[in-house]
């Protein structure tokens, strides 16, 4: 073992402390935060104005603030498609210019005639059009961000086909997604090549799912989201027709009782099974021309293990019938899945490229190469820490 935790121990101690603290602040800020979130439930077109009018980025409510809607059992015959996926990464050490992108899916009809298909669909990419995007003189390598975008596209994509394959027989399927609808590529840099690149093909995705008119939601558990709390503090505290709460009011001595006051706990008071209100999503200008009319809406639902955040695209959030069913929907799979939605694990077990799996494929990339006549050949790096020297 080559970490020392004798030497990192009192940061941790620290880290335990700090944390402990915040528990005891948390108490009284989030009871003033959720007054004033009671105060201005039903002022939500006067917040819906000052998030158009922010220079941050912030949610349009589009219902009052304090609305519950409860949910319902699912039909008893009914579809759920789920995908995911994981890759193994380019390694300029390697030898060879690669990336692999490995997409997986479960399918499962619930009801009389019970099915389920779990399987996935690895693709290997090495032409120098598949790893790298070029635009005139510039060849930018497809990695990390760049990468989870690339992977994004192709679930998304296998969930549309999937769709297509199963909506015609099957008049209540939903299609659930792991994470953001909304695809943060270079959000910093407006018509780059690269956003071109790699959104428009995820877009493109859901404009086919849209115009199969299939309910479509993305699951984010454990949800960081502070963009309901930042609406409230900016109607609260920082905008004109502001008083700010009362730390504020008090000099701002303590922190603002919306400070990194996640979402999550805004709505922990939601019953188990209910959803909050809806809100629409505010990208930055150069992801909505892309987006255009598809810009993400989300909720959050207790689930009864937590508050989740559910992301769902307009037409699915402006048809109640199908975001009843979205709801239904989650709630059962979360409950089938002990918290998590059940085919949403599934999908992930079928997409997980395992270490073990990764070296399998390294020793058949050597053997392949060397039937060749191509002897694998890493970078001198990688080399030296595949062996031992004094």
């Amino acid at each position: 073992m080559t970490l020392d935790l004798l030497k990192v121990g009192p940061r941790v101690a620290a880290m335990a402390r700090e944390m402990a603290q915040q528990v005891r602040l948390r108490g009284p800020r989030l009871a003033e935060a959720l007054e004033l979130l009671d105060a201005r439930a039903d002022d939500w077109e006067a917040l819906a104005a000052v998030a158009g009018a922010s220079q941050r980025r912030l949610p349009v409510p589009l219902e009052p603030l304090n609305v519950r809607r409860v949910g319902t059992a699912p039909p008893p015959n009914h579809v759920v498609i789920a995908t995911d996926g994981s890759q193994i990464e380019p390694d300029r050490h390697s030898g060879a210019d690669f990336f692999l992108l490995n997409v997986g899916w479960a399918v499962v009809r619930y009801g009389a005639d019970p099915f389920a298909e779990l399987t996935s669909e690895p693709s290997l990419f090495f032409e120098p059009e598949d790893v790298y995007i070029t635009h005139g003189q510039r060849r930018v390598p497809i990695q990390d961000r760049h990468l989870a975008a690339k992977r994004a596209g192709l679930e998304i994509e296998r969930a549309a086909s999937l769709a297509t394959a199963w909506c015609r027989a099957e008049p209540d399927l939903v299609v659930l997604a792991d994470g953001t609808l909304a695809l943060w590529v270079l959000e910093e840099r407006p018509d780059d090549f690269l956003r071109q690149e790699l959104l428009a093909p995820y877009v493109e995705q859901l404009r086919r799912m849209r115009d199969l008119d299939v309910p479509l939601a993305s699951y984010i558990s454990r949800p960081r989201s502070v963009e309901v709390s930042g609406l409230l503090q900016e109607a609260v505290c920082v905008g004109p027709d502001g008083d700010g709460c009362g730390r504020c009011r008090a000099g701002n001595v303590d922190p603002c009782v919306f400070d990194r006051l996640p979402d999550r706990e805004l709505f922990g008071r939601l019953p188990r099974g209910e959803r909050s209100a809806l809100f629409e999503m505010t990208l930055p200008q150069g992801l909505v021309e892309f987006y255009d009319d598809l810009v993400p809406r989300f909720f959050y639902l207790n689930v009864g293990t937590e508050i989740a955040r559910v992301e769902v695209p307009p037409w699915t959030a402006e048809d109640p019938m199908q975001l009843d069913l979205v709801q239904a929907v989650i709630l059962d799979q979360c409950q089938k899945g002990l918290g998590y939605p059940n085919v949403l694990a599934r999908a992930h077990e079928q997409a997980l490229v395992s270490g073990q799996d990764r070296l399998a494929f390294e020793y058949l990339r050597d053997a392949m190469q060397t039937r060749e006549g191509v002897p694998p050949r890493a970078s001198e790096k990688l080399h030296s820490k595949r062996i031992r020297a004094v």
